[in-house]
């Protein structure tokens, strides 16, 4: 890996984190999950964000989860590491630790709990890029989640300041914070939205892609959103868009984690349990919000097992009928 490593171009999926009865990782169905990622066209792996609960994991969890995804993985596309914790130190071990074991690259949220100035914030990126010298890193910016922002100043001044910071991915639904990373003076960064709700809108701008968590039920529908945008077919890219963010919002009021591995079972894949406090949905959730999906038309094929997707080559069939 050099300080060129950078995340790729187009869909990278937030993947899961599958935990036992016990609250233990259990790995073993990752496999399984990867490989139908991959085959369904995913362009990258994100792991150990928001959606892999890497925050409740300790540093050896999260140690473990990124060697066996990256073991697994085996080159075959590019993985990103979320190492982001509340302090420095915890960050950068774990960023040393994905460059070490082949991570093509990095992304650490803003620090939690404590908010912390600016000055704080750039030492803090400045000392996780630097402990992992030989890929690229990624300011992740989840106001909702933290309680705070870094904002669009900051990281201009980290991606042109320091050579192995690259860009952002910003959860957040703003397309116009997304316009002004993009437009900012005398440094080009990299933008990834993590909604899945602006993934067509961000396109259109020039972010460089997005990280779904959806991706982990539906790959097919999300790669086609950025498939069909790339060939210059707006109007199905658009309504593939408009698809997605009827099944995001149907995820309202319920636990985020849990629904996306309910689609999953759906599919007939496995996602396992989540960790405490975080759960699967119960019987009252799920059978409501089974209810709700059902109501959109245009999602219901998406959401059929993969025995019964459409056979070709392309990475992004169209739904079954």
């Amino acid at each position: 890996m050099t300080t060129d490593s950078h995340a790729p171009a187009g869909i990278l999926c937030a993947l899961i984190t599958p935990f036992g009865e016990d609250q233990a990782t259990d790995l073993a169905p990752l496999k399984d999950d990867v490989d139908f990622l991959i085959e369904r066209g995913v362009h990258g792996l994100f792991v150990l964000g928001t959606t892999g609960e890497g925050v409740l994991l300790d540093p050896s969890e999260r140690r473990g989860v990124a060697q066996f995804v990256l073991q697994h993985v085996g080159g075959r596309i590019p993985v990103i590491v979320h190492c982001g914790a509340p302090d420095t130190k915890t960050t950068a071990d774990l960023a040393r630790h994905a460059q070490d074991n082949g991570a093509d690259a990095a992304a650490a949220v803003v620090p939690y709990y404590f908010q912390y100035t600016v000055p704080e914030l750039y030492r803090h990126f400045v000392a996780v890029a630097n402990a992992a010298p030989d890929i690229g890193h990624y300011v992740y910016e989840n106001p909702e989640r933290v309680g705070y922002s870094a904002g669009v100043k900051l990281v201009a001044r980290l991606v042109s300041q320091v050579a192995n910071i690259h860009g952002v991915k910003d959860t957040g639904d703003s397309i116009g914070k997304m316009t002004d990373y993009l437009t900012q003076p005398k440094t080009t960064i990299e933008v990834y939205t993590g909604n899945n709700s602006t993934i067509f809108p961000a396109l259109m701008i020039g972010a460089r892609g997005a990280v779904s968590a959806l991706a982990n039920a539906v790959p097919e529908l999300v790669v086609g959103i950025y498939e069909r945008w790339k060939e210059g077919h707006l109007d199905e890219a658009r309504d593939l868009q408009y698809t997605l963010a009827k099944l995001h919002s149907s995820l309202a009021g319920v636990s985020f984690v849990g629904a996306v591995k309910h689609l999953m079972k759906r599919r007939g894949l496995t996602g396992g349990l989540a960790r405490a406090p975080q759960s699967l949905l119960i019987p009252e959730e799920a059978g409501p919000f089974d209810r709700r999906l059902a109501a959109f038309e245009d999602v219901r094929p998406w959401l059929a097992p993969p025995a019964a997707a459409s056979p070709g080559s392309s990475p992004a069939p169209a739904p079954p009928g």
